[in-house]
């Protein structure tokens, strides 16, 4: 029954912090029983026997009961809307609590923080209500139920399918349990309400109204006080910023119990085709987050979120989508503490039936209460700067009606729904205040920021860049865009974190646990592994993000440029490094720089004449020593050129080094991006066309021709000189190199040119040109499904030597692309998890003259044309010479 969005259920508010005499906790061991379809709940309920114990917080999908299924859009059943399967898991959880006979003359609310399914909930044998809603609280008055100073029996009955999946189809494990707190509280203020302006004027309303209203600054000082609902002032506030987020503690009293909640003094407006905060128009260098933890589901920890937002913070991350449905409330309290801008989303996807149920008048009272769940609990927090209606569900009246709910409630914050710009970015303005596309390329962007037209609304992409496996390429050109227009103010990557699921050695994915239907390893999306570890590509999106600039202006000049929005530089030390062929020259430090924000000041270094190829190094810290930024420019010089001339040699490659010589190799183990390999029937880029060709295969003389000629130089290196060309029809490849196999041992790595980690042609922009150290071992890159990782374009040269100093060089001439590792292309091919891959005991050495860029097809734009291979004939050299021992 749609139309019944909940039953018994109390109104939303804020959250609030309560005495702890008036909030018990009942998380912990609960009895636990799961049967087969919600009709034999009654029955089992009064039944002794088959009880178990499970944590709450928790998921039972996560706790051996049941299984955990991933899907992207259809749903994980073929009933149609509202129907569900007859078979539907439905757990039952019982507790008891006691609240003291002291307080029987108050409520008696039992909150549950979320619920994954259906809930229906029982105290002493009494139904008091359903909720429908799975991620905001649900509470109910169970005061009537109550024997206080007694045990009462708590049940919580929950049904994993309802017609409220239709609206929970959100590219996610679908789970089932209790994944948030649960606690009874005594409350007799139910709800309090802030707004404050630039100026320091404040009003505060609560429920019930009568009461005192005061502010609490950082040291713990009474810094405003009022009567609520009337008008208050603080004299020169401080604003909150994600830059500078200034937070105030509210204390609201009322009914003698004092509450209280963390604000901030900000204003959201959108004018003149910018996204304002504080007046001032800003830059979203944004994430979006699913809740995931690859223990425990989506029954995520306070110690997890503390981890993301630490991240988040270190990697100049300044935005989150709460992707897609309200976060748990402690994610918003990190963002208001730590500084970052939310756009909150409301628990409504419907992706499976997109154009559907947005204009079902069943499904309008869930809509609404969904969206006004989310206002209410979320509108006192500062971090929150957009409110968002929810994702893929296309636009109907449905939506109108939510947004016309918000606007009346909360007017202070802008709206956002990509669905109402989906068929036209200039449309459903009644909808969305900005226009949030998904996945638009470069080109499509920037020709709207050109276009005059007088839409007001400025542009922020809530997904872009698809971060599956090793991905975001092109991240550089979308920046390039958001830098030199200011109606593109930045956007969202899709997204945080991989979903896998620890089993046993590896993390799994869709289909890994007999879960049909599924959508395979399309979770495995994030810019972190799911134990938080960085992708390569998150250090391109910080660099990109950061928030300095520097240019040179010749003699030994640089500018500086402050890119903050509200603070200055001043609370970064900055380091410069001049290095020569990767040897260090000379280093200073620079004085404190007091550029305010969007200044620039130029500053002297003094830089010694020498030769070798040179690069200065700028370094900015904060006060923990982190580096904030960094920024490498061009010094003058260039490397030493390899020899050319050396008369013919017909021989092997040190054939004690290299067991396996030099041959063609145009394939690499697929990205996610070249075609979603392990993602049945929907295969996008290249693949297809590549496995067609046979570029898979050893023998390549169908499809090229490869040309190589030798000669021994003076020095008893040996000149490689190659040319490949391509057969008819051969086009677009993914790579041009060679690959030869050394012998076991030669595992310490040395290398001058890109690093320290992996980067492509289309996302190299954090790279430095260096000296590197690592070991093969170490260049593996465990993308949850093995793919081409490891490459290292624009080498001058690199070792790989044994233990005792012995091995090989190669020298690009003038620069050759390298990757080095224990697997071949055809074993990253083959293998669909980590734990399948074991590792040879040579090393494979790849020298790619190119390689296709990695772009983010898997959902969004292909590789851009300028990282494509499309010439015919190709042409590279290498010098390779033998290292002895010391």
């Amino acid at each position: 029954m749609p139309e019944l969005a909940s039953l018994g259920r109390e109104a939303p508010h804020a959250s609030l912090r309560r005495a702890r005499d008036r909030d018990r906790p009942l998380d912990g061991a609960w009895d636990f029983k799961l049967v087969g379809r919600p009709e034999e709940a009654p029955a089992a309920l009064v039944q002794k026997r088959g009880w178990r114990t499970v944590d709450v917080p928790g998921l039972w999908t996560m706790q051996g009961y049941g299984r955990p299924q991933y899907t992207n859009v259809v749903m994980p059943f073929a009933e149609p809307p509202p129907a569900v399967p007859e078979q539907n898991e439905t757990g039952l959880y019982r507790t008891t609590f006691t609240v003291p006979r002291a307080l029987r003359r108050r409520p008696a609310i039992v909150h549950f923080g979320g619920c994954e399914g259906a809930l229906y909930v029982l105290v002493n044998g009494e139904p008091v209500g359903i909720a429908k809603d799975a991620r905001t609280p649900a509470e109910f008055d169970v005061t009537e139920h109550m024997r206080f100073g007694e045990p009462n029996e708590l049940v919580a009955v929950v049904v994993r399918w309802s017609d409220a999946s239709f609206v929970e189809d959100q590219d996610q494990w679908w789970h089932a349990g209790l994944p948030r707190s649960i606690r009874v509280i005594s409350p007799s203020v139910r709800d309090v309400r802030w707004r404050g302006e630039l100026d320091g004027s404040f009003r505060v309303d609560a429920e019930p109204g009568d009461g005192v209203a005061r502010l609490f600054d950082r040291h713990g000082k009474v810094v405003a006080e009022s009567r609520l609902g009337e008008e208050g002032g603080l004299r020169r506030p401080e604003l909150w910023s994600a830059e500078s987020p200034a937070l105030y503690r509210l204390e609201v009293t009322a009914g003698n119990e004092p509450v209280s909640c963390d604000v901030g003094f900000r204003t959201v407006e959108v004018r003149d085709r910018r996204l304002l905060v504080n007046g001032k128009a800003i830059t979203i260098a944004g994430v979006n987050r699913h809740e995931h933890d690859d223990r425990r589901g989506r029954a995520v920890t306070r110690a997890g979120m503390e981890q993301d937002v630490a991240l988040m913070k270190r990697f100049n991350v300044n935005a989150v989508r709460t992707s897609h449905y309200p976060n748990d409330p402690y994610w918003l309290e990190l963002c208001d503490r730590h500084g970052l801008y939310v756009v909150d989303e409301a628990n409504i996807e419907s992706h499976a039936y997109y154009d559907e149920l947005c204009d079902d008048p069943r499904y309008r009272a869930q809509w609404v209460e969904r969206v006004a769940n989310m206002v209410e609990r979320d509108k006192n927090h500062p971090s929150v700067i957009l409110w968002s209606l929810g994702n893929e569900s296309g636009y109907g009246a449905n939506h109108d009606a939510a947004a016309g709910w918000v606007r009346r409630r909360d007017p202070s914050r802008p709206l956002h729904y990509e669905g109402a710009i989906k068929l036209d970015l200039h449309g459903g303005r009644a909808a969305t205040d900005v226009v949030c596309p998904m996945y638009a390329d470069v080109d499509t962007i920037v020709a709207f920021a050109e276009e005059e037209t007088g839409d007001p609304r400025p542009l922020v992409l809530c997904e872009y860049s698809h971060a599956m496996g090793n991905s975001n390429g092109g991240l550089a050109d979308y920046w390039a865009a958001f830098r030199r227009h200011g109606a593109l103010q930045g956007g969202f990557v899709w997204e945080w974190v991989d979903h896998g699921i620890r089993d046993g050695d590896r993390w799994s994915y869709g289909g890994d646990f007999g879960d049909e239907p599924h959508d395979g390893n399309f979770c495995a999306d994030g810019l972190v592994w799911p134990d938080r570890t960085p992708h390569p590509a998150l250090e391109e999106l910080k660099f990109l993000a950061q928030p300095v600039d520097v240019t040179s202006r010749g003699a030994g000049r640089y500018r500086i440029r402050n890119r903050r929005d509200f603070t200055s530089l001043a609370d970064l030390t900055v380091t410069w490094e001049l290095t020569a062929d990767g040897e260090p020259v000379s280093d200073g430090k620079l004085p404190a720089l007091r550029i305010e924000p969007g200044d620039a000041k130029d500053v002297s270094v003094l830089l010694p004449a020498g030769d070798g190829e040179r690069f200065v190094t700028f370094r900015f810290h904060d006060a923990e020593g982190r580096e904030v930024a960094r920024v490498q420019l061009p010094a003058g010089g260039r490397p030493a050129r390899a020899a050319r001339r050396g008369k013919a040699f017909a021989g092997e490659l040190f054939p004690d080094l290299v067991v396996a010589q030099p041959r063609l190799q145009l394939w690499r183990a697929p990205t996610d991006n070249d075609g979603l390999p392990l993602v049945a029937d929907k295969h996008v880029g290249p693949l297809d066309r590549w496995l067609a060709l046979g570029l898979d295969r050893d023998d390549l003389s169908a499809v090229a021709t490869h040309t190589e000629r030798r000669r021994e130089l003076p020095d008893g290196s040996i000149l490689v000189e190659n040319t490949v060309e391509l057969a008819d029809g051969v086009d677009d490849l993914p790579r041009v190199g060679v690959v030869l196999h050394l012998r076991p041992g030669l595992e310490q790595l040395e290398w001058y040119g890109r690093g320290p980690w992996e980067a492509y042609s289309d996302r190299l922009s954090s790279t430095v040109v260096g000296r590197f150290r690592s070991t093969v071992t170490g260049e593996y890159v465990p993308y949850i499904a093995p793919q081409e990782h490891g490459h290292h374009p624009d080498t001058r040269w690199l070792r790989l030597t044994d233990e005792r100093g012995e091995g090989i060089e190669v020298r690009g001439v003038p620069t050759i692309g390298f990757g080095a590792s224990h697997f071949t292309a055809g074993d990253l091919t083959a293998a669909r998890h980590t734990d399948e891959l074991v590792p040879r005991a040579e090393t494979i050495l790849s020298l790619d003259h190119a390689q296709r860029g990695l772009g983010t097809a898997s959902c969004g734009p292909d590789t851009a044309e300028a990282h494509r291979l499309r010439e015919r004939r190709y042409a590279f050299a290498y010098v390779v010479r033998r290292i002895s021992a010391p």
